[in-house]
């Protein structure tokens, strides 16, 4: 049994760690390894027992719950995406590894977004989709991804590696699969199908299931669940020989 006073002092002396960022200069390894291995300490002093969750994603940001749990429900029901999902793009980022991945959710961190734009990195394993760490940013239209693109795409260079890899895409990639045209964003482009509001009417009526709807919780700050999520990252890293996790799981022992 967790002790809650000990989780929230615990929490609260992680959050006041940090990697001391300075704008236009790379973030070192080793910068990422000593606040793990401060956080870790912290965590031990607190706990005699291992600490451990399941989730590998770390969200920040983000004003209102975007109903992605309900929009693929209704894809893996009937292979339609609902309507909001035509109006949601994402600035996928692509690092490559998982120490360039702790830097990119420290940087969602530190970088301002005008609109509170739902950020996270996180671990796919999907065996049909290409790549093993990713960024993403939340918009709400094509401009405003195009724009936070650039933004960010400077930072990402300067801060992390000048040749990672990014773009901006519409949906999720299990949408453009069943609908090759709703990933295109220049030309013969998707719109929603009239026909598949009747489709979104006839769920909802048929569902009991409770979707998270309504204004987020926005968090920000190192926290003592982000490192249990990192020691997920890290796990995974050595699941596949990501050579880069070394420097990281001295953190840990």
């Amino acid at each position: 049994m967790i002790n809650n006073q000990d989780y929230k002092i615990a929490d609260k002396e992680i959050s006041l760690l940090s990697i001391n960022y300075k704008e236009g200069e790379k973030i070192k390894d080793e910068s990422i390894a000593e606040i793990l291995i401060k956080s870790n300490l912290i965590i031990k002093k607190y706990f005699k027992d291992n600490l451990f969750l399941k989730i590998t994603q770390i969200p920040r940001g983000g004003k209102e719950y975007l109903q992605c749990e309900r929009a693929f429900d209704i894809f893996q029901n009937y292979s339609v995406m609902p309507e909001y999902c035509f109006s949601c793009y994402k600035v996928q980022i692509d690092p490559k590894n998982v120490i360039d991945m702790i830097k990119l959710q420290f940087l969602f961190d530190i970088l301002y977004f005008e609109n509170e734009n739902l950020r996270k990195c996180m671990i796919d394993a999907r065996k049909n989709i290409k790549g093993n760490y990713k960024g993403f940013i939340y918009c709400t239209t094509l401009e405003e991804a195009r724009k936070i693109e650039i933004y960010i795409g400077k930072y990402l260079k300067a801060s992390i590696d000048k040749n990672i890899k990014m773009h901006v895409k519409r949906g999720c990639s299990e949408f453009v699969e069943k609908h090759p045209k709703f990933g295109n964003l220049e030309k013969n482009i998707m719109e929603y199908k009239k026909e598949w509001k009747k489709i979104e009417h006839n769920f909802d009526a048929n569902n009991e299931k409770v979707y998270k709807s309504g204004e987020r919780k926005l968090a920000y700050g190192l926290s003592l669940k982000d490192t249990l999520v990192f020691a997920n990252w890290i796990n995974y890293a050595k699941s596949i020989g990501d050579e880069s996790c070394k420097i990281l799981t001295k953190s840990y022992d």
